[in-house]
């Protein structure tokens, strides 16, 4: 092999490594489990007071995510933002953190998230259930530039049953 087809093959190794190792991340993101962190204490009262959660690589490698959020939607409104920034998880592990919640309207947001547990513990419907929506977002940037995310969307009651969920990493 002469010295200029040494050169090549390894630019092109130069250049692929990162698109993997990007597109592993963008897999490791999409693969991602969650639950809080005592779950049969979930409420969305300890999402505003800035509960914790565990986060959950399912995938063998470890996992590099620039912001993991959950934002929480009632009748088309924002309520509020719960983030959690820079997270790396080491392959088929767990880990605990601590996010940090945000609203423009705490005070509404307060007691709208006390009534829906209230009532998704059984209580008597005071607001229509059915105009809760979540929606959970995982930001990992391909090659540290591109932005990428991937969203899903829950009504109010099965994200409060899936963060209820008590499963093992």
């Amino acid at each position: 092999m002469n010295k200029h087809s040494l050169i090549t093959i390894i630019a092109i190794i130069a250049i692929i490594i990162p698109f993997v190792y990007s597109g592993m991340n963008v897999y490791a993101a999409e693969q991602l489990k969650y639950k809080w962190s005592q779950p049969d204490e979930f409420g969305f009262f300890d999402v505003l007071n800035e509960g914790i959660i565990e986060l959950c690589n399912t995938v063998p490698y470890p996992a590099n995510l620039k912001n993991f959020q959950i934002t929480i939607w009632y009748e088309g409104k924002n309520k509020g933002v719960y983030h959690i920034e820079n997270i790396t998880i080491d392959g088929s592990q767990s880990k605990v953190a601590k996010g940090k919640f945000s609203s423009d309207e705490f005070l509404e947001s307060q007691h709208l998230f006390m009534t829906m547990d209230f009532q998704f513990d059984g209580g008597d419907m005071r607001v229509d259930p059915s105009k809760l929506f979540v929606i959970v977002s995982i930001d990992t940037p391909i090659i540290g530039i591109i932005p990428h995310t991937f969203e899903q969307e829950f009504s109010g009651f099965a994200f409060d049953q899936m963060m209820q969920e008590d499963f093992k990493c």
